[in-house]
């Protein structure tokens, strides 16, 4: 039931901005043409949103039922970090965020680039939600090769992750129970389906806290995978 329930709870909050937005234009509430962009910005960024929580929970479907086949091809991630960044782009400059990416890889490996790009939009839809409240508004992309694996590392400057949480976050539908959680919105799918996709492209995903605040997690995925692999 509480599954069910945070699901459409998260489905219905994008909604009902859409719709508030939609009447607010409706009854020419933005004659001014800067207000009207600004709307018609939101409504772009919410209905994105929205696309996006539904396809997450596609995607867990699939993977739960096996049915989520990897498509590989070899790139540097360029195509998976600059994607990202288009689609991001509009809640990180509403929110204030400021976003680096690091990449320091040398030659290209084989990649799921719909999947990655999923995956690290997810974590960084997470540091957005989490950390709107800081004094800091950060978010790093860091990209490594390391003992045979490609390390993705989101990195942000928000709260940080309870201690016991920190090996819980990944369990589908689990949400860290602290005053950060009882505040904002969230149903628990997204780091889940993170682990999900990791595990799916043979590899794993971990979280830490920074010493100097905020979380780093971590995907590190096989530098050499077999193209034909399907789960």
């Amino acid at each position: 039931v509480y599954k069910r329930q945070a699901v459409t709870h998260e489905l219905k909050t994008p909604l009902t901005t859409i719709r508030m937005y939609v009447e607010m234009l409706e009854q020419g509430m933005a004659a001014d043409p800067r207000r009207q962009k600004r709307y018609f910005e939101v409504l772009g960024t919410e209905t994105a949103r929205l696309g996006r929580l539904i396809n997450n929970v596609l995607e867990l479907s699939r993977l739960e039922k096996q049915q989520r086949p990897m498509t590989y091809g070899y790139g540097d991630l360029s195509d998976v970090v600059k994607k990202v960044e288009t689609t991001l782009a509009p809640q990180l400059r509403s929110a204030g965020f400021d976003f680096q990416v690091e990449n320091r890889l040398k030659g290209p490996f084989a990649y799921d680039a719909e999947v990655l790009v999923q995956v690290l939009i997810n974590l960084m839809e997470n540091s957005l939600k989490f950390g709107g409240g800081s004094e800091r508004k950060e978010i790093r992309l860091t990209i490594e090769r390391h003992k045979g694996n490609v390390n993705l590392a989101v990195s942000d400057t928000g709260p940080g992750i309870p201690r016991n949480d920190l090996k819980r976050i990944f369990e589908d539908f689990y949400r860290a129970e602290d005053e950060m959680t009882r505040t904002t919105s969230g149903t628990g799918i997204g780091l889940a389906l993170v682990k999900r996709f990791a595990r799916a492209m043979e590899g794993q995903v971990t979280a830490a806290n920074n010493p100097q605040g905020g979380c780093t997690i971590t995907l590190s995925i096989p530098a050499d995978t077999d193209t034909d692999h399907t789960i």
